[in-house]
């Protein structure tokens, strides 16, 4: 019975995993705000402003990268885009701090490295 618990936190635990930020229409974590929620392994590219900065408010699982892309689709050979490591392993993508990212991110998405 105990194994059986176990199993089962154990799987709803790692597929909630994601990392989450408040994104920013302006420079500098100004403009309008709104919490988003990445999961683990996925792409997010609707219901997203277009993103100049972000406040980083959780990682997500070990090994993760967190990608900002400015198309729809977190198309990596799109024109611009950059990614941090999301597992708290980043010089950049920090709790509580404010990142610029220097383009308008209209997609975010996390993948395992």
């Amino acid at each position: 019975m105990h194994f059986g618990k176990t199993l089962t936190l154990a799987c709803l635990s790692t597929g909630a995993m994601s990392f989450k930020v408040r994104a920013f229409t302006g420079a500098d974590c100004s403009g309008d705000a709104k919490e988003v929620n990445i999961y683990d392994n996925t792409c997010r590219g609707s219901g997203l402003p277009k993103t100049l900065s972000f406040r980083v408010l959780s990682y997500g699982a070990h090994r993760q990268r967190a990608g900002f892309y400015s198309d729809g689709s977190c198309n990596a050979l799109g024109r611009e885009w950059v990614d941090y490591w999301a597992d708290g392993g980043s010089n950049v993508f920090k709790k509580g701090d404010c990142v610029n990212l220097g383009f308008g991110a209209y997609s975010m998405g996390s993948r395992s490295a």
